[in-house]
């Protein structure tokens, strides 16, 4: 598999190190394409530094079979209250698919071996 993408959400870290929604809000989600080095560490894009800056943090890693991107898996970061890995569940797949459906073999980023 490779990493295409992240899913971001209008967050805030709590003190304890969780990562809780916005109260009283519905969870504000969106794709930031990107990939990872060779080390497995995911590469921060110019996009994802404004989200941050917003009050967006990472909440998901998005990834595709290399043989076929409509094969995807969302693999959630650690520390997400539930009501966040609720709506990651609820809402993740749409946001990546409707990123995916514009995607065609070349916007893929490269695999590095």
């Amino acid at each position: 598999m490779i990493t295409i993408g992240c899913l971001m959400a209008e967050v805030f870290e709590h003190d304890s190190g969780e990562i809780i929604g916005i109260p009283d809000a519905d969870v504000r989600m969106t794709y930031c394409p990107t990939s990872e080095t060779e080390g497995d560490t995911l590469i921060v894009t110019p996009q994802m530094r404004q989200l941050g800056n917003a009050g967006y943090l990472p909440i998901a890693i998005a990834r595709v079979q290399r043989d076929d991107v409509n094969q995807f898996r969302l693999f959630a970061v650690s520390g997400l209250s539930e009501s966040l890995r609720s709506a990651l569940e609820h809402q993740g797949c749409d946001v990546i698919q409707n990123a995916l459906s514009g995607l065609d073999g070349q916007n893929i980023p490269p695999v590095s071996n």
